[in-house]
């Protein structure tokens, strides 16, 4: 089946001191009480660096959470500083086309379009805690060479298809916004991350 959920990552670099936890519980509880086909929604700490994770059935969805979410996200990224933070979407075309004339600019925001290989592989679980794996590493190409790297997609897709970690993988993907390339990945738990990795291993 073919990946077309829209997934975002919000990053923020957190000034040492600031608080931010707290306003976890009040972006979850506008989640639960919000729209039905938000697909997972978490948030992730890194040091100093903080990691909301989103994930959408279609655009509408994102549309409709960001309206819910708006006092809260503004009053966030105001104590944190907008120039510390970063937004990434991800999604195909169709999708993100119907986000970005929504989108006003004053945060920098990144589309990553997905291609049209993308692969759907398990369905995603509802109604409980997100435990999901994602991994979203970015490749810069040097100019001029993307049309040779999006070459080996199919490769990569085929393995990903065909391989023991296939069971334990959510969705897989690339993604191009100028020139960077993502591999957009999610899995079941860490045990089928690691199985992918050697289902890839000889043509990574």
């Amino acid at each position: 089946m073919i990946d077309t959920h829209l997934s975002v990552a919000v990053i923020c670099d957190v000034p040492a001191g600031e608080d931010y936890k707290s306003y976890f519980p009040k972006f979850y509880s506008k989640v639960k009480a919000g729209t039905k086909d938000c697909l997972y929604y978490g948030f992730a700490t890194c040091g100093n660096k903080v990691l909301c994770r989103e994930g959408y059935k279609n655009g509408a969805a994102l549309l409709s959470h960001t309206a819910e979410v708006k006092d809260e996200l503004e009053g966030m990224i105001k104590k944190i500083g907008k120039e510390k933070v970063k937004i990434l979407c991800s999604g195909p075309a169709s999708e993100i086309e119907k986000v970005k004339p929504h989108m006003d600019g004053r945060l920098p925001m990144i589309f990553i379009t997905l291609d049209s290989g993308s692969l759907l592989l398990n369905a995603f679980p509802k109604g409980c805690s997100d435990t999901h794996i994602t991994i979203l590493p970015e490749f810069i190409v040097p100019a001029g060479k993307m049309e040779e790297f999006k070459a080996g997609f199919p490769k990569f897709y085929a393995a990903t298809k065909s391989g023991p970690g296939a069971a334990g993988c959510l969705y897989y993907s690339f993604g191009v916004a100028g020139d960077s390339l993502y591999c957009r990945e999610g899995y079941k738990n860490a045990e089928a991350a690691m199985l992918h990795r050697a289902d890839i291993k000889d043509i990574a």
